[in-house]
């Protein structure tokens, strides 16, 4: 296990040769480690083919409001207690019309014992195609 972004999909972005009696492709979250260095960052392809990348910060949470941090058997010293320390804001969207190149999207589906993968193409910002690979 490692880091990797998750990618969503709008609606209305047709995926070629996607199962069927799954999930709709736009409420499954896709899995990449290939847009840029994986940093469980949120990327969106949208309707009309752009690349939209989260924009986020953290702020601190406070001890008595993490999971780990109130409870008898930690102490300051202890990782747990700095489990939960920091919350993600999200803070907007920014368009990647930067983006040139290919990426790999993943999702496990258990109820095909399957990994579905497709390799995505970006041109300048914009996107050019899917291609299933499994």
């Amino acid at each position: 296990m490692g880091l990797f972004d998750t990618v969503e999909l709008y609606d209305g972005v047709h995926l070629p040769e996607y199962p069927g009696a799954v999930a709709p492709a736009e409420d499954v979250d896709w899995q990449t480690k290939g847009i840029a260095r994986p940093s469980m960052t949120t990327f969106r392809i949208t309707a009309d083919g752009r690349l939209l990348e989260e924009e986020w910060h953290t702020e601190a949470v406070p001890p008595e409001d993490r999971p780990y941090a109130s409870r008898d058997d930690v102490d300051e010293g202890d990782l747990l207690y700095m489990a939960g320390c920091r919350n993600r804001v999200h803070d907007g969207w920014i368009e990647r019309d930067d983006y040139h190149g290919r990426f790999k999207l993943k999702h496990s589906f258990e109820t095909l014992d399957a990994l579905v993968t497709y390799r995505v193409t970006f041109t300048h910002g914009r996107l050019k195609g899917f291609e299933r690979l499994r």
